[in-house]
């Protein structure tokens, strides 16, 4: 149990605070140093995001203000890791995963209230759009401002809410087979959770009628490619 619960912690750490993408190289390396990443990483919070040097100048950021960015992202980062890691001591995993919820979305209201004052409307509209594209669909579509504008129905709430449920118990299946896992089982893993999410992503768009596709997809603004996790020191 407590091997399942720090995987599961780990995970939202890594959901929090680590990068907008992870290629199935890199988080092999990171898994051999001992941390464990893979695909859910890519559900990025708004502070993981906005860590990134890319999602900065993509925001188009003054000198000043991508100062001010930074500093505030170093410190909320502090904060969430201290969080998080208290998170250790409960051993049930559904109340786990609520408090990493709750924690989460504590996350994304700091970022919101300490940016309003040094960022653009516009500017923080991009960061959203990039936070969506990159998030997972299941994690998207259970964001409550999403949720609003694409008028799911309450049928449609459970059946996501169910989706997630089921992502976050194999998910934690698979991080449970890894603690003693060589290369090559860790690298069957970490496709096992590609899988996984991929599935989960699929089963939660089907859910959307033909309008709430278009409109989701009009959410994510231009396109872009993240290259690489790492951020403005």
């Amino acid at each position: 149990m407590m091997t399942r619960a720090r995987g599961l912690i780990v995970l939202a750490i890594a959901l929090v605070l680590g990068a907008a993408f992870i290629s199935a190289t890199q988080a092999q390396e990171r898994e051999r140093s001992g941390r464990r990443f893979g695909r859910g990483s890519s559900r990025s919070s708004l502070l993981g995001l906005l860590g990134l040097e890319q999602v900065q100048k993509e925001m188009k950021l003054s000198e000043e203000q991508t100062t001010k960015v930074q500093e505030i992202v170093k410190k909320l980062r502090a904060e969430m890791q201290e969080q998080y890691t208290a998170l250790r001591e409960i051993e049930d995993r559904d109340q786990q995963r609520a408090k990493i919820t709750e924690l989460r979305d504590q996350s994304d209201q700091k970022v919101r209230e300490q940016l309003g004052d040094v960022v653009e409307r516009e500017q923080v509209m991009r960061l959203y759009q990039i936070r969506t594209q990159v998030r997972a669909v299941v994690d998207s579509l259970a964001n409550s401002y999403i949720s609003r504008r694409l008028k799911l129905t309450d049928d449609q709430k459970n059946k996501l809410d169910e989706i997630n449920k089921g992502l976050g118990t194999k998910q934690s299946e698979v991080y449970a087979t890894m603690r003693d896992a060589n290369d090559e089982q860790r690298s069957e893993a970490f496709q096992k959770l590609r899988k996984i999410r991929s599935d989960a992503d699929a089963e939660a768009l089907a859910l959307l009628t033909a309008e709430q596709k278009a409109a989701f997809e009009e959410m994510k603004g231009e396109k872009i490619e993240l290259q690489s996790r790492r951020r403005r020191q």
